[in-house]
Parts: structure tokens; C-alpha cells; sequence
């Protein structure tokens, strides 16, 4: 077994929920991981928000009438098939399913779907995605892109540039952890560096460096997502902010060595 992190610090800030694999990743590579989840994701139900959740009942009620299925992300096929459980005993055979990234692939395949791919895109981002011949001749047809509140727009944007009818199913919310704060103001660990794995925790952590004073944490080695969120926090300030080729384990573990071996 490798062990190319050993003895290195690692602050991680993917959401509580998420984050045992990703320290199971690094606790393997000997490196040795502290948690502040800087990223909750809440979803969105009849009880705290009546209206969202009658908008998404009503896009799960015509789910056969769609063509294309996108799901964004982990978060949104694990809420968007608890919804289609409750009402699609049986998945309609209309809609084709479409995932953004390989994590999201699995988890539509473990929920009994099979995400269109093709040989040359195996772990697909946005605008990978956007290439697929399916998506790109999708004038007229109807598209329900699963995600949560406030995401990126880049996907139904293009889409309806070429004649789609694009529909939004908002399932959850994103927020920061009431705790952030307080745990990243005492955090008194020497680390070698802090990964994100999305550009809402990027967004997160600069706040909350801003607000517990914590400059210094800036100049470490920070490990994002893509190229877009790498360019985002150089822009906020973070030093040696280094891309991954997607957010999935071993394109971050693969940019964690390169950036710690880097010095």
C-alpha cells in the first residue's frame, strides 16, 4: 500500500456527511486528516419549505414527460430518487439519465438507472457533458436538471440556447455549518494543506477566514475541484491554489501528492 502522505496534516472541508471516504483515501496514503465541514446540505421539505417542495412534487409528477434526466451531483440524485421512489414505483422509460462526474454515475446506477455515457467521456463535468451528440441536438425536447438551489446556470443556459425546455428540480440547499466559524477560529493543528471539493466550500472558507482572522491559512497548498474553482481562489487570495482534473478521490489525491511534492 502507498503511504506517499505519510505523516502529513491535511484539513479537509467537505460536509460531515461526505467526509469519512475521502479520510479513508488519505488515511491510506498515511497522511492524517482533521474535519471541518465548511459545507451543509440541507434538504428542501413539505415542513421548511412548503413551496419548494410542492415545485419539485409538481417536476416529479411529469417526469415521464421529459427527455433528458441531469443530475448535478451525489446530493441530487440521492434527494431527486427518494422523490421518484414515492411516486414512480417503476422509473418511466422516457427520460435518459445524464450524471456530472463518476460518483454521480455510481449513485444513479446504485438507485437502479443507467447514466448515458459515451468511450470517450468517462468521468464527465458540465461542459463534457454539453458535447454528448444527445445533448447537443436537443431543440424542442425537454430537459429537468436536478440540483440544488442556486447552482450553476451554465447547463440550462446552453441547453435552452439550443431549443431546449429547460426545467429546474431544486432539492436541497447549501449552508454554512453554524459551527464553521468557532471550529476554524480554535484550530490550532500545524497543516500542510486543505482540500474543497466544490466552489460553494471554496466560497465558504474564504469568509470564514476573513471573519476568525485566519490569513495564514491562505498561503498553504489548496486542492480544488477543476481549473474553475483553482482560478476562483486565486483571485480570492489563496496562494498556491491547485486544480484537480475533477472532484472526484483520485484526481485530489493525484494533485495532493503533486502539490506537497512540489514543496
Amino acid at each position: 500500500m502507498s503511504q506517499s502522505l505519510q505523516g502529513k496534516r491535511i484539513l479537509i472541508t467537505r460536509p460531515a456527511h461526505q467526509s469519512a471516504g475521502w479520510q479513508q483515501v488519505l488515511a491510506a496514503e498515511g497522511a492524517i486528516s482533521h474535519s471541518i465541514p465548511l459545507l451543509a446540505i440541507v434538504p428542501i421539505t413539505a415542513d421548511s419549505d412548503p413551496e419548494g417542495a410542492q415545485a419539485i412534487k409538481n417536476r416529479i409528477l411529469d417526469f415521464d414527460q421529459y427527455d433528458h434526466a441531469i443530475f448535478v451531483s451525489i446530493n441530487a440524485v440521492q434527494y431527486g430518487f427518494d422523490w421518484l421512489d414515492d411516486y414512480w414505483p417503476q422509473l418511466p422509460q422516457g427520460p435518459r439519465y445524464y450524471a456530472i462526474g463518476a460518483a454521480t454515475a455510481r449513485a444513479i446506477q446504485d438507485r437502479g438507472a443507467e447514466p448515458w455515457a459515451d468511450s470517450e467521456h468517462n468521468t464527465m463535468d458540465s461542459e463534457a457533458l454539453l458535447a454528448l451528440p444527445s445533448l447537443q441536438q436537443s431543440a424542442d425536447q425537454r430537459v429537468i436538471i436536478f440540483r440544488g438551489r442556486g447552482g450553476r446556470t451554465l447547463m440550462g443556459d446552453t441547453l435552452r440556447q439550443r431549443g431546449a425546455r429547460v426545467d429546474y428540480c431544486e432539492l436541497y440547499q447549501r449552508q454554512l455549518p453554524t459551527e464553521a466559524e468557532t471550529a476554524l477560529r480554535d484550530y490550532n493543528q500545524s497543516v500542510d494543506a486543505i482540500t474543497v471539493h466544490s466552489g460553494e466550500t471554496l466560497d465558504n472558507l474564504h469568509h470564514c477566514l476573513q471573519a476568525t482572522k485566519r490569513e495564514d491559512l491562505r498561503a498553504l497548498p489548496l486542492i480544488c475541484p477543476s481549473a474553475r474553482v483553482a482560478t476562483r481562489a486565486h483571485d480570492l487570495g489563496f496562494a498556491r491554489a491547485e486544480a484537480a482534473i475533477n472532484a472526484g478521490d483520485s484526481a485530489m489525491l493525484a494533485a495532493l501528492r503533486e502539490a506537497l511534492a512540489a514543496g
